[in-house]
């Protein structure tokens, strides 16, 4: 007996709303949790205080900054790269006004 198979489903964009929820869970987690994980990166090493003296506390204060950056761009650009302009669709025949 042959048993039925499952069709794959297939996946569906994520809507600009759910989206921009993401974007915005994952700045709100940068931004609280970021703090907390730079002060743990620099609380090693020989020195704990500024300027670092590890080479992983330089990359990862520059990590952070830049993953910042980039979600914070996103937040704001987020408009212009995923919801597309509609085309304008061209008048009918009948709406342009008659010429005499």
């Amino acid at each position: 007996m042959t048993e039925p198979t499952a069709e794959p489903r297939k996946s569906q964009p994520a809507s600009p709303m759910q989206t921009a929820y993401i974007l915005l869970g994952l700045m709100s987690l940068v931004c609280f949790g970021g703090p907390f994980a730079l002060a743990l990166l620099l609380s090693g090493g020989e020195r704990s205080g500024w300027p670092p003296d590890r080479t992983v506390e330089w990359v990862g204060m520059y990590g952070l900054l830049a993953l910042f950056t980039v979600l914070f761009l996103a937040c704001l650009t987020i408009r212009l790269w995923l919801i597309k302009p509609t085309k304008p669709t061209p008048p009918d025949d009948d709406d342009r006004p008659a010429v005499s």
